[in-house]
């Protein structure tokens, strides 16, 4: 009898932190802290790092909500211009570029992608080392804009 509901008890922490993290069962994501810094403002965002090429495929795909203060980290090794699609993904999203240097160079605001309907890719205006996925809105909320300074601690 303890033995099943100790069982019981561990799946279902299990499948709340799951629900609360919005996490795929697809792809198992390093986890950091990202710090970002405008004019004396500061906020902190708990966030799933994709790193292979392979987490960067599945990213957000999926998913059907990201916690308030959470996102997703795309690292890549050298600078290049980044394109991004919404193939699969439910949540509407808010990308950050951001340079070798850590510093915001532009902001995008996608859409959930419908099935059947074409999808758009899109593209960074610059060369970026790093993009940042929140949810829609959260830099125009927590006052961050291009400029911004983005440290993963």
């Amino acid at each position: 009898m303890r033995t099943i509901l100790g069982t019981a008890i561990f799946c279902a922490v299990i499948l709340i932190w799951a629900l609360l993290m919005g996490a795929s069962a697809a792809q198992s994501f390093e986890r950091g802290v990202v710090r970002i810094t405008q004019e004396g403002r500061e906020a902190q965002l708990m966030v799933e790092i994709a790193n292979s090429p392979e987490a960067r495929a599945q990213g957000l795909m999926g998913r059907e909500r990201l916690g308030e203060n959470a996102g997703m980290l795309f690292v890549y090794k050298g600078d290049a211009r980044r394109f991004f699609w919404m193939k699969n993904t439910r949540i509407p999203l808010s990308l950050a570029f951001i340079d070798k240097s850590g510093e915001v160079l532009e902001i995008i605001h996608l859409q959930p992608h419908k099935p059947g309907m074409r999808i758009p890719s899109y593209r960074s205006r610059n060369k970026v080392r790093r993009v940042l996925e929140v949810n829609q809105g959260w830099f125009l909320r927590n006052g961050f804009g291009p400029g911004a300074r983005v440290f993963l601690e």
